[in-house]
């Protein structure tokens, strides 16, 4: 069963998408700051990807392009790690691109 949280983000991402894909827009820019207790990491084979952040994506969602680095992706979760273990929040920058909502940047907010 999904939360009524991500039901509205899916819905959200599903509008975004159609505009942007009605509008002829190739990528779209967007950013959230946000504490990081809720989220999860998860690695994959080729990729890192964040979910249950507040993104547009659906459930939260956002990953990385398959071109950048794995010591980019590590230094992402080593962010993470740490603004959990802080209570701190983090700052993502993301493109919404083709389907898929691309990490461009990141960073650990001041307390």
């Amino acid at each position: 069963m999904m939360k009524k949280g991500s039901i509205r983000r899916a819905v959200t991402c599903l509008c975004l998408a159609a505009t942007v894909f009605g509008a002829g827009v190739a990528n779209a820019s967007s950013g959230f700051d946000a504490p990081v207790n809720g989220w999860l990491v998860q690695d994959y084979p080729t990729s890192v990807a964040l979910w249950y952040t507040p993104s547009t994506c659906v459930n939260g969602g956002v990953t990385f392009t398959s071109s950048d680095s794995q010591e980019r992706q590590s230094r992402l979760i080593a962010m993470v790690l740490a603004a959990k273990a802080m209570g701190a929040k983090m700052h993502i920058t993301y493109e919404v691109s083709g389907g898929s909502c691309l990490i461009s940047d990141f960073g650990v907010l001041p307390n």
